[in-house]
């Protein structure tokens, strides 16, 4: 059986594959229903590795600056899934040296970022306010990376989101993704699925407590920890 699920894996991995690189194509090609080509896709793959998406807490539509903790690459395809509004991603900028991706993003407003060029970091500061200006969803994950020794754990976070928030007077809601990771098995490699849960905090603004950013880490990890427990037992 394992054998099996490893050979099924691994045509999942190839028509997820497709299914990104046909909805970046469309996306490049008729930016005006990127939404719709966005959601569906998002979905897709989300079907292939989850029994299950629970979602606790709120979502606050009024919220224009989330923050989450980073597991896989498909963390956007999860949070695309239950959010139904259009969201703008930070990225990095060696997504945007990918062709078929770079033509994606340029043309779907998201935001690529060089964190050690300061130039790029004062234009990503003004390409945020433009966006949520408009009244769009900004998206950053703190961390920058995943851990990818330990996916329970977060990483040290990076100040950029705090600047961006603190600056801009963002409405701030955190999230956290649990179990995505561990539908990935090794050795061999496959797709097992199970539960994924995402779990909306409260939302702020960031001058409403002046230590928000590590009081708000400090707050998901113990989530982590608790629902990991909890899978564990």
């Amino acid at each position: 059986m394992t054998i099996i699920n490893s050979i099924l894996s691994i045509f999942k991995l190839t028509a997820g594959g497709i299914c990104i690189f046909f909805t970046a194509l469309l996306c490049g090609i008729n930016p005006k229903n990127e939404l719709k080509y966005r959601k569906k896709c998002s979905k897709f793959l989300i079907s292939l590795i989850s029994s299950n998406v629970i979602v606790e807490g709120k979502f606050d539509n009024t919220a224009n600056l989330l923050i989450g903790n980073h597991t896989t690459n498909l963390d956007i395809a999860l949070m695309e899934t239950i959010i139904p509004e259009k969201l703008i991603w930070v990225a990095k900028k060696e997504l945007g040296e990918i062709p078929i991706i770079k033509y994606m993003l340029t043309k779907t407003n998201m935001i690529l970022v060089d964190r050690n060029d300061k130039r790029s970091v004062l234009k990503m500061l003004k390409e945020i306010k433009e966006r949520t200006n408009k009244g769009l969803k900004v998206v950053i994950f703190p961390e920058g990376t995943r851990n990818k020794i330990n996916p329970k754990k977060m990483i040290k976070w990076k100040n950029g989101a705090k600047g961006v928030a603190e600056k801009l007077n963002l409405k701030v809601q955190p999230f956290v993704i649990v179990n995505l990771p561990f539908v990935f098995k090794y050795k061999p490699f496959r797709i097992e699925k199970q539960p994924i849960k995402v779990i909306f905090l409260e939302s702020f603004y960031p001058n409403e407590n002046p230590d928000w950013f590590e009081k708000t880490k400090e707050k998901m990890q113990e989530i982590l920890d608790r629902e990991y427990k909890k899978i564990e037992n």
